[in-house]
């Protein structure tokens, strides 16, 4: 099967599906990225989250109360799927970000996260409790502060932007996210797609994954397995065990490259959680240095340029 006709069989099989949840695997190049992008250009009520948008920068929150919003989903969606944004930078629409919508969110976000990690989030000016509250701003996580690490900005990130559609829709939706578990722990990504589905009820979702944990651990979804020339349809539920998704893994993928792909993403998360907490010194510096630029994924790409700036 041609490459453009399997990608939009896939599209049309996922659109006359129902209220199901997809999950979709296969290797890098394989065309994940694109079944997602073509299924949002198609499907205008569907909201989406590409890979790159993981980051929450609370230097950009805005504690002063707001009473509303301007940007709407599609305006955020039609930016995300321009070949200057896709997959390359993270955007919410414009020149706008989803930090400034902290205020109208904060109740329902400290809720997500006291759900899912049952810690109590919260951001506040140093100082605040003191009666000064004019200090910077600060993450607290149970109280004490902290620097949020990829992995809390990445659920940060997906938490406010899903508490924003959904107040934007107000009803049954379609949520689209690729690479759901970027930047998660095992433990994390195994959990996030059912926890999802549970606080989020009455919308569908459509996931891209490389996580054996999650894939072992979602019920209720279909999986759309991809491979060079074809695909397979799979149910989440026949796939109780890692041994068991390993054994697909496997099947589907270039085991080299996908084993080399997750050490570059380790040392990359690691030097960048380092550098987020003032950790970084000169041996990091040469690690760093040495990592070639040019043979990184786009995502890998956008972390690497993250580490640089921050």
């Amino acid at each position: 099967m041609k490459y453009a006709s399997l990608l939009n069989k896939v599209i049309k099989i996922m659109e006359d599906s129902g209220n199901k949840n997809w999950i979709i695997i296969g290797d890098n190049s394989i065309g994940k990225s694109e079944v997602l992008r073509g299924y949002v250009t198609k499907n205008k009520e569907a909201y989406y989250i590409d890979s790159v948008n993981r980051g929450f920068d609370i230097r950009k929150v805005i504690l002063q109360d707001i009473e509303s919003f301007s940007i709407t989903s599609r305006q955020i969606i039609d930016t995300r799927i321009k070949d200057e944004f896709y997959n390359l930078t993270d955007s919410f629409g414009g020149n706008d970000h989803i930090e400034r919508l902290y205020p109208l969110y904060k109740d329902k976000l400290k809720s997500l996260f006291k759900n899912y990690l049952d810690v109590d989030f919260s951001i506040e000016r140093e100082g605040y409790e003191e009666g000064y509250g004019e200090g910077p701003l600060i993450c607290k996580i149970d109280n004490i502060k902290a620097e949020l690490s990829s992995g809390y900005q990445a659920l940060a990130r997906i938490f406010s932007e899903l508490i924003f559609y959904k107040d934007i829709i107000k009803e049954k939706g379609i949520i689209v996210i690729d690479e759901i578990d970027e930047f998660l722990s095992p433990k994390n990504s195994a959990n996030i797609l059912n926890f999802l589905i549970s606080e989020f009820p009455g919308n569908n979702f459509i996931v891209s994954t490389h996580s054996g944990d999650l894939i072992a651990n979602t019920n209720a979804a279909s999986i759309i397995a991809l491979e060079k020339e074809n695909f397979s349809i799979l149910d989440s539920n026949d796939f109780t065990t890692l041994t068991e998704v390993n054994t697909l893994f496997h099947k589907l993928f270039n085991n080299q490259e996908r084993e080399k792909d997750h050490l570059v993403d380790d040392k990359l998360q690691r030097l960048f959680d380092l550098k987020i907490i003032g950790k970084w010194t000169e041996e990091e510096e040469i690690e760093f240095s040495n990592i070639d630029f040019n043979n990184l994924t786009s995502v890998q790409k956008l972390i690497h340029k993250q580490i640089e700036e921050w």
